[in-house]
Formats: structure tokens, C-alpha cells, sequence
């Protein structure tokens, strides 16, 4: 084989070093593509602010074309990869700015960074937060009521607030038109049984986080590694300035992974 003329060469490079590039999974792209044909065509964004309906609805649909495809794998990879860009960019400005991130720095990987990835992650996450039924629900409700028309953030938050009879102000308001992420602290104890019990029986562990600055609602994977071998994953919905759960044990804990799987978009201490 010849090899790839220079100037080729360096823009296959610097591709593979783009937010919106998987090559581990070459089918993402066309995923993506096809999705617009139901979100950006037949639902369209109303200005620049709103880019993200299109772009990032299509690129959460992609993702999740890959786990369909790839299995849960493929689809925490894709995650873990959306997280990172997601994190390194977030303080360039909210998703809602649209096409005008990164303009300062002449930088457009910093757009699709956060209209692509860090939106794709914020539904994900509400997806988390609220329920695969009220998620889905609400995302059918939305294109129904706005197939063939222009719509906004306020529409699609509509639509999951009719379908969880819940506000979503805060979510959406910190989401998608704050830059910041939330910093949490993380720590957990176990919980001993009472004397003269069953060593395993009474078992338990409390998971705390503390929000040190602005309250997200963000929920957060918590993983349990047993002695045994077996490890067990919790998600903790993380809405105040102090959320603790506690959670009985099913045997002796090794140890405590959190944010392992990259769902939340967090600074996590401990």
C-alpha cells in the first residue's frame, strides 16, 4: 500500500481527534445522519440557540443505534468518549449558545464538543433522572406536537413536564443555558449490623453526596465491588445540596466506585 499523501494524512488525524469522530464504531456517523431525518427535518430548531434539538437529539439516537448494534459496551464507550469532550469544554459556554461556541478561539471543535456531546449526555442523563416510560413518552409527545414545524427548549421541556407532571425548570435552566457543571463530594460508610446478628443480615451502606456550589439534578452511577467478586451498580438521583441513600449490602464490600461508567457529567471529589 502507497502510503496517504501529507496533507490526507494530517486531516485523518485531526478527524480521529474530533468530539463527533468514533472509529471504533464506523457506523456512527450514517446513525446520526438518518436520525436528523426526525430530528432537524421533521422537528426543526427555531434559531441558532436551538441547534442542539437537531444536533444532539440526533447524536443521543446514534448512541443509542450503537448499543442496539454493538451491545452495552460500544455504548459506554461512545459515552465515556462524550463525557470527555463534554467536561474538557463545558466552561466555553452553554449548549444554548449554539454556533456562536468557540467563535472567540476560532475552535469549532468546541461547538460540536457541547451542541453534539455534552447534549447527547444531558438527555441521557434525564433519561436517567426520570424513566425510560417518561422519557420516551415525552420525546414522542414532543415530535407530535411539532412534527412538521419549528420548536425550542421550552417545547421539549413541555412535553417531559406534561408526561412527568413534574417541573424541569431547574434541570433545563442548568443544563442547557448554564455553562457550569456540578462539583459533588462523594464518601460512604458502612453500616454494621447490631451485636448478635447475622454478620451479613443487618448490613447496609449510606452513599452521600454533597453539592459544594449551584444544586444539579444529576444522577450518578455508584458501584459496589464485593469480596466475592460480584459488583452491583446504584444510581443515585443527586437533587439536593445533601442526598444519602442507604442501601443493604449483599455481602462483604471490597470496595466503592463512583461515576465509573461516565454517565454523569460531574467533578467528583471524595
Amino acid at each position: 500500500n502507497e502510503p496517504m499523501p501529507g496533507a490526507f494524512a494530517g486531516l485523518m488525524r485531526s478527524w480521529r481527534s474530533d468530539p463527533v469522530s468514533f472509529s471504533d464504531y464506523p457506523s456512527f456517523f450514517l446513525a446520526h445522519e438518518l436520525a436528523h431525518q426526525w430530528w432537524g427535518h421533521a422537528v426543526g430548531p427555531q434559531n441558532y440557540h436551538e441547534r442542539w434539538l437537531s444536533e444532539g437529539l440526533a447524536q443521543y439516537f446514534a448512541a443509542l443505534y450503537a448499543q442496539h448494534e454493538g451491545g452495552d459496551d460500544m455504548f459506554s464507550d461512545v459515552l465515556k468518549q462524550m463525557h470527555q469532550w463534554a467536561l474538557r469544554h463545558s466552561r466555553e459556554g452553554p449548549i444554548y449558545l449554539g454556533y456562536r461556541l468557540g467563535h472567540i478561539e476560532d475552535e469549532t471543535r468546541v461547538f460540536r464538543a457541547l451542541v453534539y456531546n455534552k447534549a447527547a449526555m444531558v438527555l441521557h442523563m434525564l433519561r436517567r433522572l426520570i424513566g425510560d416510560d417518561e422519557f420516551f413518552g415525552g420525546l414522542r409527545r414532543f415530535y407530535e406536537a411539532r412534527r412538521f414545524q419549528k420548536a425550542g427548549t421550552d417545547d421539549l421541556q413541555r412535553a417531559f413536564e406534561a408526561e412527568t407532571e413534574t417541573s424541569l425548570e431547574r434541570f433545563f435552566e442548568r443544563w442547557i443555558h448554564g455553562a457550569e457543571v456540578p462539583r459533588l463530594r462523594f464518601s460512604y460508610r458502612v453500616e454494621q449490623p447490631p451485636a448478635g446478628s447475622d454478620a451479613a443480615g443487618g448490613l447496609g451502606v449510606i452513599l452521600r453526596f454533597e453539592q459544594e456550589e449551584e444544586i444539579f439534578d444529576v444522577p450518578v452511577t455508584v458501584t459496589l465491588n464485593y469480596r466475592s467478586g460480584a459488583a452491583e451498580d446504584i444510581v443515585v438521583l443527586v437533587t439536593d445540596e445533601i442526598t444519602e441513600l442507604r442501601v443493604p449490602l449483599a455481602g462483604q464490600l471490597r470496595s466503592v466506585d463512583v461515576n465509573r461508567d461516565r454517565a454523569a457529567l460531574a467533578r467528583i471529589s471524595d
